[in-house]
């Protein structure tokens, strides 16, 4: 099996979404034949680590991929496709800066135009399957991937709670927003879901977010209730408690 090597592309521009939300535009001739279509589409990022301008990115091969000697290797996170426009040759990608902020968050923070960055194929395997309704549940990091997700069910009936720190950080989504304060990160989302009135019949269930937030709310759907664990898609994005 050969492996396919990151696309090296750059900067186009950064916007600030809210004030804990980067959203940073990527283009390059490497888009070309770009995969990003669709719900839940996660890349990795390989970001320049100091002293490169550009990250050095495995080459594809048989066995799997084979880094250039001598160059450090960079850092490497997870995130979503949140647009992709291949007419016009962009890519979003949407960032949390938060307390402690990463690597990742500090790059796009400092992100200015032609930067480069590394971009995987895009993987995911979240569809929509047949239901009366259906949930997509999430945090402030899962809001790209939630967004693609409702994007993915027009005229579904469709319930979305989404926590956040505060009202500021809302977006232009047909969601119920859940608004953390003080709270620990994940408590404010699980109450909201545990006290929710579910319309009858058969539900499908999107969650991602918080880790412990996730394990409990599946619990929750998987239990009292009565989803189908088939019809459930749970996903821990990062851990607080």
């Amino acid at each position: 099996m050969t492996t396919t090597a990151p696309r090296l592309l750059q900067v186009r521009r950064r916007t600030d979404v809210t004030p804990r939300m980067i959203r940073v535009t990527l283009t390059g001739d490497e888009l070309a034949g770009f995969p990003g279509e669709g719900p839940d589409r996660r890349i990795k990022m390989f970001f320049p680590v100091e002293g490169q301008l550009r990250p050095a990115v495995p080459r594809a091969s048989t066995g799997g991929p084979v880094w250039p000697t001598g160059e450090a290797r960079p850092t490497i996170r997870t995130y979503t496709v949140r647009r992709f426009d291949p007419a016009a040759a962009e890519l979003d990608v949407d960032f949390v800066v938060h307390d402690g902020y990463g690597p990742a968050a500090a790059w796009a923070q400092a992100a200015e135009p032609g930067a480069w960055v590394g971009v995987s194929e895009p993987g995911g395997r979240w569809e929509p399957q047949e239901a009366d309704y259906h949930l997509v549940i999430g945090d402030e990091s899962a809001l790209p991937a939630i967004a693609t997700v409702l994007e993915a069910l027009p005229g579904a009936t469709v319930l979305g709670f989404v926590e956040v720190a505060d009202a500021a950080e809302e977006q232009d989504l047909p969601v119920t927003w859940v608004h953390r304060g003080d709270a620990p990160a994940g408590e404010p989302l699980v109450a909201a879901v545990e006290n929710a009135v579910l319309p009858e019949g058969v539900g499908q269930a999107w969650l991602a977010g918080e880790s412990a937030a996730v394990k409990e709310i599946r619990a929750h759907l998987l239990g009292p209730r009565r989803f189908d664990r088939r019809k459930v898609y749970a996903t821990g994005y990062w851990r607080a408690r």
